[in-house]
C-alpha cells in the first residue's frame, strides 16, 4: 500500500472515528498487515513508521526469528520475523513496521500493509485458547469474515530477552 493511500485512509478513518465518537462508542484504530499468508494488526498508535526497501544486517548468535537489525535514520532496530517465529519459515521481504517503544528499538518484517481500520471495542474479541502462540496476541478482529490477530509486542520483546539469557 502506498504512503499516499495510507494517509488518505487515516484521514478517512479519523472522520469515521469522529462519527463513531458522537455515538459514544469507544473505537480503536488498527493497522492491518500481512505476513506471508496471515493477517495481523497492531494499534495504530504503536506504529512509528512504515519503511520499504530496507537492508537487514545479519547478527550472529541470536534466535532465528531475529533477522538482524535495520538502520533507520542512524539508529539500529531489531528486526523480528513473525513468519519464522510462528511458521518456522523465513519471510522474504524488505518492508518493516517500525514500532514506537519507550525502551526498545524494534521493527517487524511484514509482507504488505493491507488497511487501517477503526474498530469498536465490542468488536475486539479475547483469545481464550491456551496454546503457545496465543500469548502473543491481545485479541482478534473479524474483518470481512477473516480473523486478524492483534499482536502483543511486549510479549515478543520478553521472548527475545528470555531466549538471549538462555544462550
Amino acid at each position: 500500500m502506498e504512503n499516499e493511500t495510507i494517509l488518505a485512509k487515516l484521514a478517512q478513518q479519523d472522520n469515521e472515528s469522529d462519527a463513531a465518537e458522537t455515538e459514544d462508542l469507544p473505537t480503536f484504530k488498527f493497522l492491518v498487515f500481512s505476513v506471508a499468508d496471515g493477517l495481523f494488526a497492531l494499534g495504530a498508535d504503536d506504529v512509528r513508521e512504515i519503511s520499504s526497501s530496507n537492508e537487514i544486517y545479519y547478527v550472529p548468535f541470536v534466535p532465528p526469528y531475529i533477522r538482524g537489525y535495520a538502520n533507520r535514520h542512524g539508529q539500529p532496530y531489531t528486526v523480528f520475523d513473525l513468519n519464522m517465529l510462528f511458521e518456522n519459515t523465513p519471510l522474504e521481504s524488505e518492508t518493516l513496521l517500525i514500532l514506537k517503544s519507550e525502551t526498545d528499538q524494534v521493527a517487524v518484517l511484514i509482507s504488505d500493509v493491507k488497511e487501517i481500520v477503526a474498530v469498536a471495542e465490542r468488536e475486539i474479541f479475547r483469545i481464550t485458547s491456551d496454546d503457545e502462540s496465543s500469548r502473543y496476541y491481545n485479541g482478534a478482529l473479524n474483518l470481512e469474515d477473516t480473523e486478524v490477530f492483534v499482536l502483543k509486542v511486549d510479549t515478543l520483546i520478553e521472548r527475545l530477552e528470555r531466549d538471549l539469557e538462555r544462550s
